[in-house]
């Protein structure tokens, strides 16, 4: 991400919310509500630690593989301690990790300095209190700049097992500022941990598509230990590659394996296509309080009685999934994962043979063509559609 120059407005924001008393010493930490809580907003600290998925139980020191710290991006005056966990660390979660999530009050940092120091600090912080709490393994994980912090956090700590880094770097000073690769090179070089996954994706714009997989992979290969690379030559594109479904459904259980296996070799681990994508898909798209599909075709209306069951499809970087879920065929529940997990269930009409689902930001319409189902989606900003396959989650 970009760190911020303290602008004439970002001056006048400090200023103000320095006037006001917002911003304190790093003391003021200490005055944090409960770790428990989600969706905490930032009153008078720079930095606080919630959980990354409330709605999975923590499963505790005693009988986790370990815990994973994540720290998100920074964008200027934006709220990134808004920014979801990616769906891949919520398979870690519901894979046996406990995933807690580094915060940063985006009006505190100014300048790239003090802000990668101050979360530098928070983070090793936490892997203390982890260790201390009981928790085998350390992970220290994060995106963009987050990805910075816990390469550079992770030098030389004893305490911390594995590091992983989705689109690393810092572009100090302006916008237009360029990313300098042999930064990473040298975090990674320095790295003492027993594993590192690093994501480099394609078309990353951001850090002005600059080709950094060769590079990294020279000195991962060169320090000795095993490795998680998904670089340039992968289907993961763009900036937040790493943050999207499609990454989270291609590569989220070759990260579990890797974090979780009792060893690994040294050099590059494989990630071989995945097998049983529906089993991944319930991983990840469903919850305990999903409605139960239809299960029984015959109260349903002969035209879509083909299309009982869980469906899903890959839509750009999302996942989707689709289900009836009522006797008539007029209640679906429909939802989606791409950085973040939304959807519900909703009312549906049926028109010639055709589900129809109307949401506040745009419709599907799911239903037979030919042998196969399909989805179509429409924006409701501008009408944009899009249309794929749907299979079926066994």
């Amino acid at each position: 991400m970009v760190v911020p120059t303290q602008s004439g407005v970002a001056r006048a924001l400090v200023s103000l919310v320095v006037a006001s008393g917002l911003i304190l010493s790093a003391a003021a930490v200490l005055a944090a509500p409960p770790a428990s809580a989600c969706g905490q907003f930032p009153g008078h600290r720079f930095t606080w630690v919630e959980p990354a998925f409330c709605d999975l139980p923590p499963v505790g020191a005693e009988r986790a593989h370990g815990v994973v710290i994540w720290n998100h991006g920074i964008s200027g005056t934006t709220e990134s301690y808004l920014a979801p966990v990616p769906p891949a660390l919520r398979l870690l979660q519901a894979r046996g990790w406990d995933v807690v999530a580094v915060k940063r009050h985006n009006l505190a940092e100014i300048d790239a300095e003090s802000s990668v120091a101050r979360a530098v600090g928070r983070t090793l912080e936490e892997a203390r209190a982890r260790r201390a709490a009981g928790y085998r393994r350390i992970v220290l994980a994060g995106q963009s700049f987050g990805g910075h912090v816990a390469l550079e956090a992770a030098e030389g700590n004893p305490d911390v097992f594995a590091v992983v880094a989705m689109a690393p770097g810092v572009r100090a000073k302006s916008a237009s500022g360029a990313l300098d690769a042999a930064v990473t090179e040298r975090q990674l070089a320095r790295l003492r941990t027993d594993r590192v996954a690093l994501v480099l994706p394609g078309g990353d714009a951001l850090f002005g598509h600059v080709v950094r997989g060769p590079g990294a992979e020279a000195v991962l290969r060169a320090r000795g230990g095993g490795y998680l690379l998904v670089d340039e030559a992968s289907e993961i594109h763009g900036h937040a590659g790493g943050m999207t479904g499609r990454f989270a459904l291609r590569y989220g259980s070759c990260l579990a394996d890797f974090l979780a296996a009792a060893s690994v070799s040294p050099g590059r681990f494989a990630c071989p296509p995945v097998k049983h994508v529906a089993k991944l898909v319930r991983e990840l798209a469903l919850s305990t309080d999903t409605p139960a599909p239809v299960s029984d075709a015959s109260w349903l209306p002969a035209a879509v009685r083909p299309l009982t069951g869980w469906w899903y499809g890959l839509m750009g970087d999302t996942i989707v999934v689709f289900a009836l879920v009522d006797d008539a065929g007029r209640r679906v529940a429909y939802r989606w994962v791409t950085s973040r997990i939304g959807g519900g269930v909703y009312d549906a009409t049926l028109r010639n043979g055709r589900v129809t689902v109307t949401m506040p930001r745009s419709s599907i319409t799911v239903g037979a063509a030919g042998d196969a189902v399909e989805i179509t989606w429409t924006s409701g900003a501008d009408g944009r559609t899009r249309t794929i396959p749907l299979l079926r989650i066994d």
